[in-house]
């Protein structure tokens, strides 16, 4: 299992993924996301990965409105032609759909 995470201000989160031979398969994910401030802003988290030639590709976000403290978690895939070759993640604070902060992580 490889792990990508990181905190910033009001949430925390990561993406796990398998190891695997072929970057061109299916590859399960499980992102998380905390929120870790009673700030009254939601928090939200999302895949992303570099593809053959360091193209970026972000994935749709996931959003946890549950309010301070609270983590939720999804368990999904990613699949790309062009293969995946390096994991990351990216998770934000949002007032309304304005991002106020986030950071990212890559495996």
């Amino acid at each position: 299992m490889a792990t990508a995470s990181c905190s910033t201000a009001g949430a925390s989160g990561s993406s796990k993924t398998v190891k695997y031979s072929n970057p061109r398969d299916e590859l399960p994910v499980t992102l998380s996301v905390k929120d870790t401030s009673a700030d009254g802003h939601h928090v939200r988290v999302r895949f992303l990965n570099k593809s053959d030639g360091g193209s970026i590709r972000k994935w749709k976000w996931r959003s946890n409105k549950d309010g301070n403290g609270t983590t939720k978690v999804w368990e999904t895939s990613a699949q790309s032609s062009y293969g995946i070759y390096e994991k990351g993640v990216e998770v934000a604070r949002f007032e309304g759909d304005r991002l106020l902060n986030s950071c990212t992580d890559w495996i």
